[in-house]
C-alpha cells in the first residue's frame, strides 16, 4: 500500500456520504494504491452506519471506531496503527484543507525521501484562512506563536491536523494522548527525537454542504475553552526549560542595571542602598531560576530516555506481532454499516 489517508469523524450524519465520496473521488487520482480510514469517535447521530454503507460500496475505505466518544487524538492513534500505507496522511474529513491538500503532501514527502513528516500550514506565505471566524483566526495565530515559544519552533502550525508522515515514523513514537493535544505531543517528540519536520502553504477553509435540499454552515466542533486550556497547559510543561533560563537572564540583566544605578549614585553620594540590596534580590532569583533550569533540564533528558524506552518496546511488540494480528479489526469496523 502506497498511501493511507485518516480521517476521523464525530456526529457528522449531514455531512458524512458526501464527504467520504468526494475524498475518495479525489483518491482515485493518486498515483499509486491507497486506502481510505475512517475512524468514528464514538458518534451517537448514526454516522456510523452512514461510514459502514459507503464503504460497502467503495471496498478502498475502511471503517474504524468505538462505542463512546474519546477525543480526536485517540481515533487518530486508532487509524495510525491500522495503515497499511507507506506515507499516512491524517486530515479533516470535509476536504476544509482544499480537495487536493493529500496530493500536495503525498507529493512532498516523495520529492524529499529523507523527510520524515510533512505539515500543512496557512500561516506561510501562500497559505491562510478562508470563511474562518476572524476570533478563531486570532486564536490559531497566537496559539501557535505562544507554543513555538513554550515548546518548539519547528513549525509555524503545531495545531493542525492536516499532516503526512513515514509509517515506521509515526507508529514508532509513543502517543497517549486521546484529545487534541495529540497534535502538539507528535510534535514534541519528533522533535526530540530529531525527525525531519517540513511545511507546505495550505488553504483551510470552512465550507457549507447541501443536505436534504438545504444549506447545511459548516462549524467547528471544537470546544474552544477547553481546547486552549489544554494546549496552554501542554505547551507550558512540555519544555519549561526555555522559558525558565529565560525569566533567569532577565533577572540577572535587570540586577545588573539596577547595581549599575546604585554605584551611580553612591558616587553621587545620594541614596544607593535600596537599589542595591534590589540588584543583589534579582541576582539571587536569576541563580535560583538558573539552578531550576538545570534539574528542569536534567528532567527533560530523563523523559527523553523513557521515551526511547517505549519506542524501543513499540517496535519490538510490532516485530513479535503476528500478522493475522495486524490484519484484525480494531473496533467497530464495516459490520457496522452491514448491521445498518
Amino acid at each position: 500500500m502506497d498511501v493511507t489517508v485518516v480521517c476521523p469523524f464525530y456526529n457528522e450524519s449531514g455531512i458524512l456520504e458526501h464527504a467520504i465520496r468526494t475524498l475518495a473521488g479525489r483518491l482515485r487520482t493518486l498515483e499509486g494504491s491507497w486506502e481510505l480510514i475512517v475512524v468514528n469517535d464514538g458518534s451517537v447521530d448514526g454516522s456510523d452506519v452512514i461510514a459502514g454503507r459507503v464503504a460497502q460500496d467503495i471496498p478502498e475505505v475502511r471503517v474504524l471506531g468505538y462505542r463512546y466518544n474519546r477525543g480526536r487524538g485517540s481515533a487518530l492513534r486508532t487509524g495510525i496503527a491500522a495503515a497499511r500505507g507507506d506515507i499516512i496522511v491524517t486530515t479533516e474529513i470535509d476536504l476544509s484543507w482544499g480537495e487536493d491538500i493529500v496530493h500536495q503532501l503525498v507529493a512532498e514527502m516523495r520529492e524529499h525521501p529523507e523527510i520524515d513528516m510533512v505539515v500543512a500550514s496557512p500561516h506561510l506565505p501562500g497559505g491562510g484562512y478562508k470563511n474562518v471566524p476572524a476570533k478563531r483566526v486570532w486564536l490559531s495565530r497566537v496559539g501557535n506563536h505562544i507554543i513555538r515559544a513554550c515548546m518548539t519552533n519547528a513549525a509555524t502550525m503545531n495545531t493542525g491536523m492536516t499532516r503526512a508522515y513515514r509509517r515506521e515514523v509515526i507508529q514508532s513514537l509513543p502517543l497517549f494522548a486521546d484529545g487534541k493535544e495529540f497534535h502538539l505531543e507528535v510534535m514534541l517528540k519528533a522533535t526530540e527525537f530529531g525527525l525531519h519536520i517540513r511545511e507546505i502553504p495550505a488553504l483551510l477553509e470552512w465550507k457549507d454542504y447541501k443536505h436534504q435540499g438545504r444549506r447545511v454552515k459548516r462549524k467547528s466542533s471544537s470546544r474552544v475553552n477547553q481546547v486552549i486550556v489544554s494546549h496552554s497547559l501542554f505547551s507550558v510543561f512540555a519544555n519549561p526549560v526555555r522559558y525558565v533560563w529565560a525569566a533567569s537572564l532577565a533577572s540577572f540583566a535587570l540586577g545588573a542595571i539596577f547595581f549599575v544605578n546604585a554605584v551611580v549614585l553612591y558616587a553621587l553620594r545620594m541614596v544607593s542602598a535600596y537599589t542595591a540590596l534590589l540588584s543583589m534580590a534579582l541576582f539571587i532569583v536569576a541563580i535560583v531560576l538558573f539552578v531550576l533550569g538545570v534539574v528542569v533540564k536534567q528532567g527533560n533528558m530523563i523523559q527523553r530516555e523513557l521515551w526511547t524506552i517505549q519506542r524501543f518496546h513499540l517496535a519490538l511488540e510490532k516485530a513479535r506481532k503476528p500478522e493475522a494480528e495486524e490484519e484484525k479489526p480494531l473496533m467497530e469496523a464495516r459490520a457496522s454499516g452491514a448491521r445498518g
